[in-house]
């Protein structure tokens, strides 16, 4: 039980020890942007932010980042995701090393050590005590491996941890949401994060190994936008024609992403409605359904 001075006081009345915060769980460097408006509301009250990456994301190419001798591509995203860190208001990441590889929970030396992710998570959690905990989901978000096994490992580490909070996955379905029909659960606590635009951009922004990744050219998906984008190229000589051309920048992706979708995977375990639910039931940039 923390003592009298080390209770802060959040909106709606809730309190929490100073070492809690908020510890969201990744598989790689880059992850963070699908949840980046909601660390920087949960940053904006004052809670501090733990972003933990299982792997350093060393298969996912060092795109058009010049690399420094001896610099591998392990050590870029590392820095990268650190930027990025700080860009949303979270501390420094924390890497458990695990090999970056398509499928890590087939047999074989790059399989992940599981025992040693559920263990550090554990004691970090422990250590921590974070009031919240962000994650991917059961399935992976979009069917992706190692984010479902980062899941299965946070689920067990819970459980070890007797952790007392919420536990949400990111990547939930919003809908009509650009890319969300991809999402394989529903979202139940949804997050506009348009005022936190300028630092989800210089977020990603900070991922320049990934910009082939995230920033792709887009096919305009209305014949309004085909014709604006018709305009934009015959006028590409001028700033006004340059903005319809369909070329994606950060700022266009978050356009196209203004609302993140989260869904419950654990209650508290007093019975205490979640996080959320605490804090934010007044802020008009949340929605809660339950």
């Amino acid at each position: 039980m923390a003592d009298a001075t080390s209770i802060r006081r959040l909106p709606g009345g809730v309190t929490a020890a100073t070492d809690g915060g908020v510890l969201v769980v990744i598989a790689h460097p880059d992850d963070e942007v699908f949840v980046s408006g909601t660390i920087c509301l949960c940053a904006e009250i004052g809670l501090p932010v733990d972003i933990l990456s299982v792997t350093a994301g060393e298969s996912g190419g060092a795109g058009a980042v010049e690399q420094v001798p001896g610099q591998g591509v392990a050590d870029i995203r590392r820095a990268e995701l650190a930027q990025s860190a700080a860009a949303l208001g979270a501390g420094e990441p924390v890497f458990l090393g695990q090999a970056d590889v398509a499928d890590p929970a087939a047999a074989g030396p790059e399989a992940w050590n599981t025992t040693t992710i559920i263990g550090e998570l554990t004691r970090l959690i422990r250590c921590r005590r974070p009031v919240v905990i962000l994650t991917h989901g059961p399935l992976g978000g979009y069917g992706h491996a190692a984010h479902s096994l980062t899941y299965r490992c946070v689920a067990e580490a819970v459980a070890q941890s007797a952790f007392q909070g919420a536990l949400f996955s990111f990547c939930a379905r919003v809908r009509g949401a650009f890319f969300s029909w991809h999402f394989d659960q529903d979202s139940c606590v949804r997050i506009d994060a348009r005022a936190f635009q300028a630092r989800r951009v210089a977020s990603l922004s900070c991922h320049r190994s990934q910009r082939d990744y995230f920033l792709q050219p887009y096919f305009p998906r209305t014949g309004r936008k085909r014709l604006s984008a018709l305009f934009g190229y015959a006028l590409a000589f001028t700033a006004a024609g340059r903005k319809r051309v369909p070329i994606a920048t950060p700022e266009r992706f978050f356009d196209r992403f203004p609302t993140e979708g989260l869904a419950l995977q654990q209650t508290p375990a007093d019975g205490r409605p979640h996080f959320f639910l605490e804090c934010f039931a007044d802020d008009h940039r949340v929605q809660i359904d339950r």
